[in-house]
Order: C-alpha cells, then structure tokens, then sequence
C-alpha cells in the first residue's frame, strides 16, 4: 500500500470567457517515495436558486426573489488528467515541476472549455 500525504493546497482563478472560476490544487506526495506525486483538482461553482413558482406581492407584482446562492466543489481532476498518473502517482524531481505540470494540464482544460 502507498499513502500520500496532502504537501500543499493552491488556489487561484482560472479565467473562462467573460468569468473566472476558482480551482483549488491538492499536491499529495508518497509517503513511501518522495519523488512520487499526485493531485486532486476541484472547481467551485456557484448556483443561485429562484423559486419554480411566480413570486408576487400582494398587488400581483412579480418580486423574481433569489432564495438562496450555493458554492459546490467538484472535483475534475478525472476530466483535467490526461492519463491515470495524476490520480495514481507519477514521478518528478520536485513539487514545483510536478505543479508545472498540473498548471500546464489546467490551461489544456481551460481551452477546451472555452
């Protein structure tokens, strides 16, 4: 069995368009090899809830009240990896290449969603 110990967490805006959705980056290492590394990926979106019925005042008029806004993290990392490496390990010198590596994989994403 190799565990992976969660090394470090980043954060940062990755631009879609006109908007820009936050992706946080889990950089785990092996506990058994110390150039092995893997990364879950997760992107928050945030959905703004409106009533199904028609929202009206007591004159009729239609109030369109939000009731509530949801943040909801989803991991892509399967849909971000190329290969099965990034959920299983792969091996690099260093933290800082390894994340070139994830950065590189998130500008592919970025560009096929937009």
């Amino acid at each position: 069995m190799n565990l992976f110990k969660l090394t470090s967490t980043y954060e940062h805006f990755l631009p879609a368009g006109n908007n820009s959705q936050l992706v946080r980056i889990e950089i785990f290492r092996s506990v058994a090899d110390l150039t092995i590394y893997r990364a879950r990926i997760w992107i928050q979106n945030t959905y703004n809830l409106y009533p199904t019925f028609m929202n009206t005042s007591n004159e009729g008029a239609d109030l369109h009240c939000l009731h509530s806004s949801d943040q909801l993290n989803s991991d892509i990392t399967f849909i971000v990896a190329e290969d099965p490496s990034l959920i299983t390990g792969i091996q690099f010198e260093n933290e800082n290449q390894f994340l070139a590596y994830v950065n590189i994989l998130l500008e592919n994403y970025r560009r096929s969603i937009t």
